[in-house]
């Protein structure tokens, strides 16, 4: 008999209706099952349903299946909190329902709502906002912990216990399974996720005494766990006793501790931890001297910078082609190679590029010099040892700041570089930086020093540092002002302090300078760094400012309250902003603010931001390049390569720029082997940057991304994320920091910040490295260095065949065979003569015979006429190529990079294993013979994402065999980072060594700044030889001379006998006692100091006004003690007539102070127009005779020439009046010295001012000397106590020959402190001759 199938469940609904219990009974139990079918149905009698289940009449079990009805009723009504509710109250019903085939999806969405439920009732527990869980949910929830736990599903019953706050049921869980790994995952859980700030403490503050006590090897797997608890709860009072606990015991392992806590914390919580540090008994005191050597931070930057310098691998023909078709003097092409360098050059402190290009450094201009000499700071990151001499030669004087034009962009670049040099350990700078801040007086100065004491004083919480910069930022100027908000920011950073952000906001809303604005509001974000829950107030303030740049600057906070968490609060506001704010520069921010929250899970952001690559708005599609690269850097993942290359031929040029800073972050540190994409993106850098087409921010975008992934003498990879999984504070302020390059280049230097070395570096229990190898369980071309790039070769010019007809062919053969015959030619058969492809004309025919192979040769191509790979049998021989080894043996001190790391491992025979795991997560060791007797790591523990952190590291390291001599790497000297390879067949040759320099004239010796790497004697000659021999044989030892002004002649006969000589320099601009001419065909470079710009015009009048007042002479009557009180009348100025003969640059400045005289100016020279006159508000004179008849006072301000050598003459003098005077501070042959002699001798005129003359120095029986109507000076002119503290700064290095390719000729070449970017190797200062 078939079953029909149940069309309704009215009739056992009608049975709910009967007064006797058991028909009520039997319906309940009848329509449970019924449920999924006729829920519709059953859901018109759920008040009835519900009656029952309160009706105390009916018996406990009925009562239990009404409500479990109910239950089941609302679920398929969505109801999920009602169908709860009735679920605990179904008691056993439910219970026996959990194990009824086909409820399991019921069953899972109602224990998946009461453990939702239960979460919030918890979560409000602690926070004393309701009564007591329900104790029928608690049931549940502790039925639920107990079949985790009974089933070995852990890792469960921990997510659940963290949520709803039961961390009694992971101490529960950890006393039955003494799984460290599972402490790792809980203390994972509550860090990777949107928990507050205070129950992650909590948490982390009960994990941490659950953890055993760590020993060396591969019995502690969760070190790596514990360090990242310890960084991430920053607290002296845990780490203190944690490391003395480890002491002496575990010493080395407490050594281990201290470099990882250093790498991932802040440098206020290391500097906490070595103050709170034990001195130790007689045992232990070497152990804790070198922790606290260790917690200083600069021990870990000195061996990175060894591991830098060591392993220096850049590629210097990218930077040179880059160099080759850039504009230097473009400030934005300038810039761009500038950074480009840097970063790539980064930590190296090799500045090879600088010394091969000064002429393309000479070029910067202020703020294009600020970023060059910053750039030293990224160069020569890290070397805080010599930080002050590297960029001291720059630095502002000890008597303030120089007022030579464009050295305050030097000297601000320097402050900044001295900043970035320090970062991570500046506390021996910060008070040199905070006292040059407030001595400073212009904003360049002030702009520099506020940005190195940020950087150099991160994280410090140094009041009185923030109080400095708050100073100066109420001066109220833009430049300074936006400074000192980053930098005040970056000083409390991760503070949290409430009266800074307020003193900051106040001050944001009152000024006017939106670079201020930005400065403060991206400040706030770093003082809110890391705080989560604690910065959503602020946050809230500033998203609803009216101002952009305020809400800029709350999209910024945002992203580093919550930077690491993944929080999908903050994500949701961000996407938010992203689409709707009306600021284009807020909306970029918020979606470029995405990857400081995602950092952590890269393989997430290309889908979220796939479609905000693709918006209608560029600024959102460049937030969205920026965003692919800062989370995805240093992965290589390929799915953000995929969006981002089609983005590199946007229609719009920003975003093409972000696309290419993008990749090279991505990229940097890959192989060809590990990504399909590097070669073709190099290519694509090249051929942008070469294409003087292509747009100027898609060209510096190219070039940054070459500097990105060749970072480092690519040796550092990008990471937001530190080697222990918590967040690189470093990484993540450098990375915002360089987003802030859209307004302000310079701030694109701190992405060296976010450079991680990638070097494993081993040292023993003394703190030094020995030499060992370990294994790379990999194919070596995995993580291979790029190949160089080749220079391009010269093709050779083919000429192009000619096709003819065949007979044309036939009848020139036939007039050869003719010509031979006659000439007697031997012939030796009849075949046409062979045509090489160069001849010019080339045989048409149908069908060509083929070629015959030669003797020995395989079969020739018909297209090339190359060898086929086919042997003699005709079939393909297959090329021999060995086959690539399947791991390979690195020394010490070798890149690692972060993908590498996991296939590390030491053999276990080998002398030095290390007291912790290499990494966190390893790979499984590949084949081969070394790594088949490698001792892997332990099972996998702890971190997710861990192969997106940082590679490398540095291991302390067990001596197995300590009774045996080991052999050490030496780090002293270090060794010269140089191009791992020629790159070019010119490039300079190696340069020997012994250079001197001979500083000429009455100079008294001074002492040079300290030189980058070589030391140059300087010899002082005091006194001035005019015979040639004597010269020659005192000067021909030199490779360099400086000479002052004028006074020793270096003509063509004396250069010829000098030939050692390869740079002469020279006081002032200009000097006529060179032949520059001559020394430009011999190859020498002739070069000049900057002077004091006012120093000649303050002299010229110094004369005038000595000269008309006869101040000379009453001086001497003075000190002479005449009885005679005054002796001479002075000469008036107002009314008078000044003459100047020559109106350029200083004859204009000389007729404007004239006019504060109230004096007549008029003027005249050879080639001087009456419209260029009337320009410079001066009368034109037609004539010369015309000026002298008229003016009471003549001065000369023209150039000496042949034309002009001699222009007044003895008749000229003759025209003027006898009560004028002539002042000359120009040249001396300008006029005729006997003339002039004779006319002041006659008192023809009234008398003489005199600096310059035919003879210098003037001899001592001069008649000049004697005359009393003429006032004297030496020739000083041009000079003050300014222009006596530049500096002349030589190529590096000399030793016997100039490493300059390139001669700058009669153009003298100005050497200032900045425009060559080395230390000095001479200077001139106060008191000299």
């Amino acid at each position: 008999m078939v079953r029909r199938s149940q069309s309704s469940a009215a009739g056992v609904l009608a049975l709910l209706s009967e007064p006797d219990h058991v028909f009520k009974q039997h319906a309940l139990d009848a329509l449970n099952p019924l449920v999924p079918q006729f829920w519709a149905e059953i859901s018109e009698h759920i008040a009835l349903i519900e009656s029952l289940h309160e009706n105390d009449d009916l018996p406990k079990q009925a009562r239990d299946s009404a409500a479990l009805l109910a239950s089941k009723v609302y679920y398929f009504l969505a109801e999920y909190d009602e169908a709860l509710s009735f679920a605990l109250g179904a008691g056993p019903a439910f219970e026996a329902e959990t194990r009824a085939y086909g409820s399991e999806e019921y069953v899972e969405t109602v224990l998946s709502k009461a453990i939702d439920r239960y979460i919030e009732v918890r979560s409000e527990e602690q926070t004393s906002k309701s009564d007591k869980v329900d104790p029928r949910l608690q049931s549940v929830i502790e039925n639920i912990f107990a079949r985790c736990i009974d089933e070995r599903e852990y890792k469960q019953a921990i997510g659940i216990a963290l949520e709803s706050r039961r961390l009694d049921v992971i101490a529960r869980i950890y006393s039955q399974t003494k799984d460290t790994s599972l402490l790792s995952y809980a203390m994972e859980g509550v860090l990777d996720t949107g928990f507050s700030l205070s129950y992650r403490d909590q948490v982390l503050s009960f994990l941490f005494p659950l953890f055993p006590q760590p020993v060396a090897g591969d019995s502690s797997p969760h070190v790596h766990s514990l360090t990242r608890l310890l960084v991430t709860l920053s607290s002296p009072s845990l780490t203190v006793p944690f490391l003395t606990s480890l002491v002496p015991k575990e010493k080395l392992l407490a050594y281990q501790f201290a470099f990882d806590l250093v790498e991932g914390g802040s440098q206020d919580f290391s500097e906490s931890v070595r103050s709170e540090l034990p001195d130790g008994d007689a045992d232990t005191k070497e152990i804790y001297d070198k922790l606290k050597s260790i917690l200083t931070g600069q021990e870990s930057v000195k061996l990175y910078l060894q591991f830098l310098k060591r392993n220096n691998q850049v590629d210097l023909l990218i930077l040179r082609n880059t160099k080759d078709v850039l504009e230097p003097r473009s400030s934005i092409y300038h810039t761009a190679l500038t950074l480009q360098n840097a970063f790539m050059h980064s930590g190296t402190t090799s500045d090879i590029f600088l010394h091969e290009n000064l002429d393309w450094l000479g070029l910067a201009s202020n703020w294009s010099k600020f970023s060059a000499t910053a750039g030293l700071g990224v160069i020569h990151k890290g070397y805080f040892e010599q930080g002050m001499t590297i960029v001291g030669p720059y630095l502002p004087q000890s008597g303030g700041e120089s007022n030579i034009p464009g050295a305050a962009y030097s000297e601000g670049g320097a402050l900044y570089a001295l900043g970035l040099i320090n970062a991570g350990c500046g506390g021996s700078v910060t008070g040199y930086l905070r006292d040059t801040l407030k001595a400073a007086q212009g904003e360049v100065v002030q702009h520099g020093a506020a940005l190195g004491l940020g950087v150099a004083a991160m994280g410090s919480k140094s009041v009185d540092a923030f109080d400095d910069l708050k100073n100066t930022l109420f001066m109220d100027s833009a430049v300074a002002g936006e400074a000192c908000g980053y930098s005040m920011g970056l000083i409390m950073l991760g503070t949290a302090a409430a009266d800074p952000v307020r003193e900051m906001l106040v001050y944001a809303r009152e000024t006017q300078h939106e670079k201020i604005i930005r400065g403060l509001a991206v400040g706030v974000a770093f003082i809110f760094y890391g705080r989560q829950e604690e910065a959503d107030e602020t946050i809230k303030l500033l998203l609803a400012e009216k101002d952009p740049i305020l809400r800029y600057g709350g999209v910024y906070t945002l992203a580093l309250a919550y930077a690491g968490t993944s929080n999908n609060d903050a994500m949701r506001q961000l996407l938010h902003i992203a689409v709707s704010d009306t600021s284009d520069d807020v909306r970029r921010a918020a979606v470029t603010a995405l990857a400081f929250l995602l950092f952590k899970n890269p393989a997430q952001v290309p889908r979220i931001v796939q479609l905000l690559s693709e918006s209608y708005n560029p600024h959102v599609r460049c937030g969205a390049t920026l965003a692919l690269g800062i989370a995805c850097a240093g992965t290589g993942l390929q799915d953000a390569v995929e969006i981002l290359e089609p983005m590199t031929k946007d229609s719009v040029d920003f975003v093409r720029q972000g696309a290419f800073i993008a990749l090279g972050m991505i990229l940097v540190q890959q192989s060809e082997a590990s990504s399909p994409s590097l070669a073709s993106t190099r290519a694509l850098y090249h051929k942008v940057v070469s294409d003087k087409h292509e747009d100027p921010m898609a060209r510096f975008g190219a070039a940054l991304g070459q500097g990105f992934i060749d970072a480092g003498g690519r040796n550092v990879t990008i990471s937001l994320q530190s080697r222990a999984g918590s967040r690189n504070t470093n990484a993540i302020v450098g990375m915002v920091m360089f987003c802030q390059f859209w307004y302000w280049y310079p701030l694109a230097h701190c992405a060296c910040l976010s450079f991680d070395p990638t070097g494993i570096i081993g040292l023993n229990a003394n703190l030094k490295a020995p030499k060992f190898e370990y294994v790379s369980n990999a194919r070596p071309s995995l993580f291979a260095y790029p190949a160089s790039t080749k220079p391009p070769k010269k093709e050779a010019v083919h000429k192009v065949a000619t096709a003819v007809l065949s007979t044309t062919a036939k009848v020139k053969a036939r007039e050869k065979k003719k010509a031979a015959s006659d000439d007697n030619a031997m012939d030796t058969d009849d075949k046409p003569e062979e045509k090489k492809e160069s001849d010019g004309d080339v045989e048409m025919k149908v069908d060509d015979e083929p070629l015959s192979p030669g003797k020995d040769a395989g079969d020739i191509s018909p297209i090339d006429g190359s060898i086929s790979g086919l042997a003699e049998d005709g079939k393909p021989t297959k090329p021999t190529k060995k086959a690539e080894p399947s791991f390979e043996m690195l020394p010490n001190l070798s890149r690692v990079t972060p993908a590498q790391l996991a296939y590390i491992s030491f053999p276990p025979e080998g002398r030095f294993q290390p007291v912790r795991a290499v990494s966190a997560k390893p790979a499984p060791p590949r084949g081969g013979k070394a790594a088949a007797g490698a001792k892997a790591s332990p099972a996998p523990v702890g971190l997710v994402s861990e192969k997106y952190a940082g590679g490398g590291c540095i291991l302390i390291l067990s001596d197995l065999r300590p009774d045996e001599e080991a052999e050490f790497i030496d780090f002293e000297p270090p060794a010269p980072a140089a191009a791992p390879e020629p790159v070019s067949a010119n490039a300079a040759p190696a340069l020997p060594t012994g250079p001197h320099i001979a500083l000429d004239e009455a100079s008294p010796e001074v002492g040079p700044p300290d030189a980058f790497e070589h030391v140059i004697s300087i010899d002082v000659f005091s006194d001035t030889i005019a015979d040639e021999d004597l010269l020659v044989q005192r000067l021909e030892n030199y490779e360099i001379i400086c000479a002052m002004r004028e006074r020793t002649k270096f003509p063509a006969s004396l250069i010829d006998r000098l030939p050692k000589l390869q740079l002469i320099a020279t006081t002032g601009m200009r000097n006529f006692a060179i032949d520059t001419q001559h020394a430009k065909k011999k190859g020498i470079t002739v070069s000049g100091t900057a002077s004091s710009s006012s120093s000649t015009l303050e002299h010229i009048w110094t004369m005038i006004l000595a000269t008309a007042r006869h101040i000379v002479q009453e001086d001497a009557n003075i000190k002479a003690k005449n009885p005679q009180w005054q002796t001479l009348v002075p000469a008036g100025l107002s009314g008078k007539t000044l003459g100047l003969i020559g109106l350029g640059r200083l004859g204009t400045q000389t007729a404007a102070i004239a006019k504060a005289f109230n004096m007549r100016v008029i003027g005249w020279s050879p080639h001087l127009t009456a419209e260029r006159a009337a320009a410079a508000g001066v009368e034109f004179a037609e004539t010369k005779a015309e000026l002298l008849q008229q003016s009471d006072i003549v001065s000369l301000h023209i150039v000496l020439s042949e034309s002009t050598r001699h222009l007044i003459t003895a008749s000229d003098l003759a025209l003027m009046k006898r009560t004028a005077y002539i002042i000359n501070t120009s040249r001396g042959p300008l006029i005729d010295e006997d003339a002039l002699i004779a006319t002041l001798k006659a008192k023809a005129i009234a008398g003489g001012g005199l600096d310059v003359f035919d003879k210098e120095p003037l001899p001592l029986d001069h008649p000049l000397r004697d005359l009393e109507n003429v006032t004297l000076s030496p020739h000083n002119g041009y000079a003050n106590d300014l222009s006596y503290k530049v500096c002349v700064s030589y190529p590096k290095p000399v030793k016997s020959k100039i490493k300059l390719q390139r001669r700058f000729g009669s153009k003298p070449w100005r050497i200032s402190r900045l425009s060559s970017k080395v230390p000095p190797r001479g200077c001139w200062n106060e008191g000299e001759g």
